[in-house]
C-alpha cells in the first residue's frame, strides 16, 4: 500500500520506493529514460505546488561494457508535474566524489544488497541506536587510518508525527572495527 502523501507548500515526509503510488510511478518514468545510465529510485518526496514538485533519490549506475568497473553514484532530481506533463526542473549528485581507480578517495556508491562486510556491520550498528530509526540503503566507504563511511538512509525520528527525510550519515570505523564517530546531515531537495 502506498504511503505517498503530497503536502502543500512543502515536502512532504520521504517514501521508500517500494511504497510509491502510481504518481510517483508516472513521475519517476520521465527520468528514467535518460540514456547511458541505469537509474534506480532508493526513495522520494513531493509538494503540492501549482501541480506537483516530485523529488526523488536515486542510484544511477553508468552503462558500460562488462568488463569495465562501473561507477555509480546518487542524485537528488527533481521534477516537475502540471497537467500531465513532466519537467525535470534539476540534478545534482549528492555522493561523495569517486577518483578513477578509487585510490584515496571514496568508492562508488554501492546499494545494500551489494554491502562490503565493513558497510554492513558499520550500518547495522547505526540502525542499533534508538530514538530514531535508520533504513540506510546505500554507502560508500574511503579506507584512511581505518574507514570512512557515507551512507544514504531514510531518517524515522521516533517521536509522534515524525516526517521521515533523507540523510547522509558520514562515519568514522577505526581499525579495531569500533566507530569513533558518526555525523547526520539532512539532504533536502
Amino acid at each position: 500500500m502506498s504511503q505517498a502523501i503530497h503536502n502543500v507548500g512543502g515536502f512532504g515526509s520521504v517514501v521508500l520506493a517500494k511504497d510509491f503510488n502510481q504518481e510517483f510511478i508516472s513521475a519517476f518514468e520521465h527520468i528514467n529514460k535518460r540514456e547511458g545510465v541505469n537509474i534506480s529510485p532508493l526513495a522520494g518526496q513531493s509538494q503540492v505546488v501549482n501541480g506537483i514538485n516530485f523529488a526523488f533519490y536515486c542510484f544511477v549506475e553508468q552503462v558500460t561494457a562488462p568488463d569495465l568497473a562501473k561507477i555509480s553514484n546518487l542524485e537528488l532530481v527533481t521534477v516537475y508535474e502540471k497537467d500531465g506533463t513532466y519537467t525535470q526542473t534539476s540534478s545534482r549528485v549528492i555522493s561523495e566524489p569517486v577518483l578513477f581507480p578509487p585510490i584515496g578517495s571514496f568508492d562508488s556508491v554501492a546499494l545494500r544488497a551489494n554491502f562490503t562486510d565493513a558497510e554492513a556491520q558499520t550500518a547495522e550498528q547505526i540502525e542499533s541506536l534508538v530514538g530514531v530509526h535508520y533504513d540506510i540503503l546505500a554507502a560508500q566507504q574511503q579506507v584512511v587510518a581505518g574507514l570512512n563511511f557515507a551512507f544514504y538512509a531514510v531518517v524515522k525520528p521516533a517521536t509522534l508525527n515524525g516526517q521521515a527525510y533523507f540523510a547522509q550519515i558520514n562515519a568514522y570505523r577505526n581499525l579495531e572495527g569500533k566507530i569513533e564517530r558518526a555525523e547526520l546531515h539532512p539532504i533536502q531537495p
